[in-house]
């Protein structure tokens, strides 16, 4: 959990441009690994490998492209997977069907951001949200709201029923558009912090992207042991992960050939 708001990263976050990466940019930025979905896959790999020899990576993030791109980013995703042992986050701009939340799961994301629209009223945004927590492992899906795009009291709702959905609510402040006030920023993170902690949402599989887009402190382990053991659980937490995959995808190829297909 976070140790204290940082009122200097706070007013940075709020006047810096909205991040600029996309579904065509790789670049790194402290231990997170940003993927662009639409680059050449085998280019790309070889690039990441020669950073990830260089320096540490806690989290590899890959932006989907438009819906005509979803099978060539599902690739990225799978060779990603295939190469390395980090945890791999994707961020999709757009509302998936069923079929396509289990192709993103057996490609092998370990966490899933799904877009926020507020006051959508869509049938189809439950709909999405409610296929992906049911096939990925509880909270391991995301949903970034806005600071531009709602007001305060939009945004609190937004938490409260992202989190009656088994979804983790993410707030970002970046964009000199929008028209909060830190002490209005101030209150919405903590506001966000509290329901973090209300519902138990383990925020240690996204904790390094927390320390670059939310303006918080966070307390970090200490000790050589204590950092092992840190290590070894996270290790063990994403083997699991990936056998629950494995005998996922392996069931389904079952039940493919019984069927004749």
């Amino acid at each position: 959990m976070p140790q204290k708001l940082n009122a200097q990263k706070l007013a940075a976050l709020l006047c810096s441009e909205r991040d600029p990466g996309g579904a065509g940019v790789l670049r790194r930025d402290g231990t997170v690994f940003y993927i662009g979905g639409n680059l050449p896959v085998y280019g790309t790999l070889e690039t990441m490998y020669e950073s990830y020899c260089q320096e540490a990576t806690e989290l590899f993030h890959v932006t989907f492209g438009d819906a005509a791109a979803f099978e060539q980013n599902l690739d990225m995703v799978h060779q990603i997977k295939r190469n390395f042992s980090t945890r791999l986050m994707g961020k999709v701009p757009y509302l998936l069907t069923d079929r396509q939340v289990e192709q993103a799961y057996l490609a092998g994301l370990d966490i899933m951001d799904l877009p926020f629209q507020a006051n959508s009223g869509n049938g189809h945004l439950q709909k999405t949200f409610a296929s992906a927590t049911g096939t990925f492992p509880r909270w391991s899906i995301t949903s970034t709201i806005c600071a531009y795009t709602v007001a305060a009291d939009e945004a609190r709702k937004a938490i409260t029923d992202l989190l009656a959905l088994g979804v983790v609510p993410l707030f970002d402040v970046s964009g000199t558009e929008n028209n909060w006030t830190p002490a209005e920023a101030e209150k919405l993170f903590g506001y966000l912090v509290a329901e973090w902690h209300r519902n138990k949402v383990p925020l240690k599989p996204i904790m390094p992207l927390l320390r670059l887009t939310t303006p918080f402190d966070f307390i970090q382990s200490t000790g050589f042991l204590r950092g092992m053991y840190d290590k070894l659980q996270d290790r063990r937490t994403l083997a699991t992960s990936d056998l629950r995959r494995h005998l996922r995808t392996s069931g389904a190829i079952a039940s493919f050939e019984s069927a004749g297909l």
